[in-house]
């Protein structure tokens, strides 16, 4: 049986003040693990038989391997990740992303002043680079809605099955 829950005495709204974790499904763990510590440079501090978690900064990304429930269907943005970059990291990122063998989307903006860019890790799971400002031509990158990519990205040209770290030949 339960033990019962305290009741607060302040009524008011609770306030989440802070991000702890995401948590992704992984088809392959050991992949997993390659792609965020070695590719996107993830420090590893949970390795577990079917989870292992990366830091970045101040935000933790699990990856799971056992039981996860795939929802990375066709044309879904939605589950995704982002992580804050800056101009030259988002530049610098690309170019890395694409000597590795990942697909990337073309960089698009909201409303003319940020740049943003998709990829996907070897799962499926969609991965989103912001620029909030300091792109020199985010005014004449391509714009999506509010919310979302709309039309502005292809997001189903993003999966892929090989990958490979520049300096392999796998």
């Amino acid at each position: 049986m339960n033990a019962p829950i305290a009741s607060s005495t302040n009524s008011a709204r609770p306030k989440l003040t802070r991000f702890a974790h995401a948590s992704v499904p992984c088809r392959d763990l050991e992949e997993g693990k390659r792609f965020y510590g070695e590719v996107l440079g993830g420090e590893l501090h949970v390795d577990e038989p079917a989870f292992a978690a990366f830091r970045f900064g101040d935000v933790d990304v699990g990856i799971g391997s056992e039981g996860c429930n795939f929802l990375t269907e066709q044309g879904a943005e939605y589950p995704h990740m982002a992580f804050y970059v800056d101009a030259d990291t988002l530049v610098r990122m690309r170019e890395w992303l694409g000597a590795c063998g990942v697909p990337v989307s073309n960089l698009w903006t909201r409303f003319g002043k940020e740049a943003l860019m998709f990829f996907r890790d070897p799962s499926g799971n969609v991965i989103e680079l912001f620029c909030v400002q300091g792109y020199a031509h985010a005014a004449t990158l391509p714009k999506g809605p509010a919310r979302g990519h709309g039309i502005a990205v292809d997001i189903d040209a993003l999966r892929y099955d090989n990958w490979k770290l520049p300096d392999e030949t796998r």
